[in-house]
């Protein structure tokens, strides 16, 4: 079963470590990520911008609004996804658990819809 992780940070948490420390986090990232992409279980693991590059869309009727900054605005924003597969949520808690950032911050985690057959 597919599962998306969402990694969520406070942006000035990571900001405040060490350079030494952020580059340690960085390598430990990447060998977490292909260590998941060889085990054929990773769909997609990447580190998204800053909380500051986002864009809020909303569509009521035929209007668009937009909005800079993300929908919530609070301590800890989003930082990374992951999309993989997992046996079943502990085996997708379990992956989670083992990024690095989360020790940073929190990771939420939720199954995708079954794909429907063709």
């Amino acid at each position: 079963m597919r599962y998306l992780c969402l990694v969520y940070l406070d942006e000035n948490a990571l900001a405040g470590l060490p350079p030494r420390a952020q580059a340690a986090l960085d390598a430990e990232c990447r060998d977490y990520r292909e260590g998941l992409q060889r085990s054929g279980r990773l769909i997609i693991g990447e580190a998204l911008q800053s909380e500051l590059s986002a864009t809020t869309v909303r569509v009521q009727g035929d209007h668009v609004s937009l909005r800079d900054g993300p929908v919530a605005v609070g301590r800890e924003q989003p930082f990374a996804i992951y999309l993989f597969e997992a046996s079943d949520l502990n085996d997708a808690i379990l992956l989670a658990s083992r990024i690095p950032p989360v020790r940073l911050g929190c990771a939420e985690v939720r199954a995708l819809h079954p794909r429907a057959p063709p």
